[in-house]
């Protein structure tokens, strides 16, 4: 299913090939309103690598049942309303956070993963039921969300991790993320 589940490498990849390091922010409890968006913005080669656009950073905050996660994120267009964004920044511990969400059509994907090495964390949505989210003036939400982790895709087996959401603002989008600089 590796159109539903992306590999671990896969995801920090993607976030490491797109977003150079900017201003990030995680805090505790909810404030209603959207990270503050960098100045900085992000430099992704084109998919020949001659030349290279810079898009500002957007932004995106992730709520998994008590913990928030405030990120920078970089939007790229799929084409019929299609939207996929690289997600990057730090929790309140200091933790690397990065991601990867799909909203598409016919299969719409969240991936975030906290820390890194042995201690990394997976979120994933429930396999169960559909996935809704909807894309207004450039707003990406995902309302509802039941995050797991230790999906297990075989059996279907997880642990709970808590209800969500997925709000990103997407300032720009580039053409395409970059490619995984791996197999």
């Amino acid at each position: 299913m590796l159109g539903r589940r992306f590999s671990l490498l896969t995801i920090v990849g993607f976030v490491t090939a797109a977003l150079v390091f900017g201003a990030c922010s995680a805090q505790d409890g909810p404030t209603g309103q959207l990270a503050p968006t960098t100045t900085q913005g992000t430099t992704i080669p084109d998919a020949t690598n001659t030349t290279t656009t810079t898009v500002p950073l957007s932004s995106a905050i992730i709520e998994i049942g008590p913990a928030r996660y405030e990120l920078d994120a970089v939007c790229a267009a799929g084409g019929a309303g299609e939207v996929e964004v690289a997600v990057n920044g730090l929790d309140v511990n200091g933790f690397r956070v990065v991601g990867l969400i799909r909203a598409f059509l016919g299969e719409p994907y969240i991936g975030l993963q906290v820390g890194e090495d042995d201690e990394a964390v997976l979120f994933e949505p429930r396999l169960e039921g559909v996935l809704p989210f909807e894309l207004v003036d450039d707003v990406l939400e995902f309302p509802q969300v039941d995050f797991v982790t230790e999906l297990d895709l075989a059996t279907g087996e997880f642990v709970p991790a808590g209800i969500g959401s997925v709000t990103v603002e997407c300032l720009a989008f580039a053409r395409e993320l970059p490619a995984v600089p791996f197999g």
